[in-house]
């Protein structure tokens, strides 16, 4: 790719400078045991941010980078490009946020895919936020938010790649230490932690707060093998591009990593995974049937990439017990396609 990377990296005092920012606005999400996908000498949590507001983790950063905006630039609104989460969770934050320091929403335009998830479109305009929609890859979005922004004055908050977004993120690791401390146990080793990787926004956060926090273990991120950019990028050791895909994980069709998000992958050391679309679809009906948890195809790539074998070798016999932590990152998904591949 022709456009540089970035050097910044989030240090542990920004994080938790973050985590206090955001308190008031966001769910300290449950980590939930998971005895169905348990293997002999692994313990499985899920970090369920399928149960957070606005149904994904993307409420972290949102709410992160719009406090920070100056009140004049609060004032005239912010506009974002985003498959649906992200657009949803900076329209909650411009209303929470506008009320609280206003007494009315902060103006907010979403720029959706032409084929955005109905139940997200529905959502994002009931949070009060201005839809337009354009093309469906990231880049048709991001070329149409820069035009309004430059029409409107508002100022354009991305989806992932983004110092203030990635901080908000990285909330989650911090969070998931202090949850994973608490867990009943005499013995008690953290092998483990995967999530879902789109433009690296959730797994870069996340990976530097439990690097803050010394967690030394594995750090493992998951994307479908049809769109499959940040795996092909960690191999080759520089971002690189792929085309659109038609991956059912409409949360994760980046074309390429981000600038800001890819080098943090790089020095937290994250090992990319891909999984198939019907290993995808296999974890989302495991998860609604086992654990009664509704999670978007998005959000259950890490699970499925578990069930697969992985991230883990189990044809090793274990010498102790370990825990596995891995995150559901949102569970926004069309009612009639989950219905559909249950039955």
């Amino acid at each position: 790719m022709s456009t540089p990377v970035s050097s910044w990296h989030p240090s542990g005092d920004l994080l938790r400078a973050a985590r206090e920012r955001i308190k008031p606005f966001v769910h300290i999400s449950p980590l939930l045991r998971a005895e169905p996908l348990d293997r002999p000498g692994f313990r499985v949590v899920l970090k369920a941010e399928n149960l957070q507001r606005t149904g994904s983790f993307k409420v972290r950063g949102a709410f992160n980078a719009l406090a920070q905006l100056d009140p004049a630039a609060k004032a005239k609104g912010v506009v974002t490009f985003s498959s649906g989460n992200h657009g949803l969770a900076l329209g909650l934050a411009a209303f929470n946020l506008g009320w609280a320091e206003r007494g009315q929403p902060y103006p907010c335009t979403v720029v959706l895919p032409e084929d955005a998830n109905p139940v997200k479109v529905k959502r994002v305009e009931a949070m009060g936020a201005q839809v337009v929609f354009a093309g469906q890859s990231t880049e048709d979005r991001k070329l149409k938010a820069l035009e309004i922004a430059e029409a409107t004055g508002q100022t354009v908050i991305p989806s992932y790649d983004h110092p203030h977004i990635i901080a908000g993120q990285g909330t989650l690791g911090l969070e998931i230490m202090d949850q994973w401390m608490g867990l009943p146990a005499r013995t008690r080793r953290l092998r483990l932690v995967a999530g879902p990787v789109g433009g690296g926004g959730l797994m870069s956060g996340t990976g530097a707060g439990l690097r803050a926090r010394g967690f030394p273990g594995p750090l493992f991120g998951v994307e479908p093998d049809t769109a499959n950019d940040t795996c092909l990028s960690m191999e080759k050791g520089e971002r690189v591009g792929i085309p659109l895909s038609g991956t059912v994980c409409d949360g994760l069709r980046a074309l390429t990593p981000g600038a800001i998000t890819f080098p943090i992958l790089q020095r937290c050391e994250v090992q990319m995974r891909a999984v198939s679309e019907e290993q995808i679809k296999q974890a989302v009906v495991l998860l609604a049937d086992e654990m009664k948890l509704i999670v978007e195809p998005s959000g259950a790539v890490a699970v499925a990439a578990w069930l697969a074998g992985l991230l883990e070798d189990f044809t090793q016999p274990p010498t102790e017990q370990a825990d596995v932590v891995l995150i559901l990152s949102g569970g926004n998904i069309d009612p009639s396609l989950l219905k559909g591949w249950i039955a």
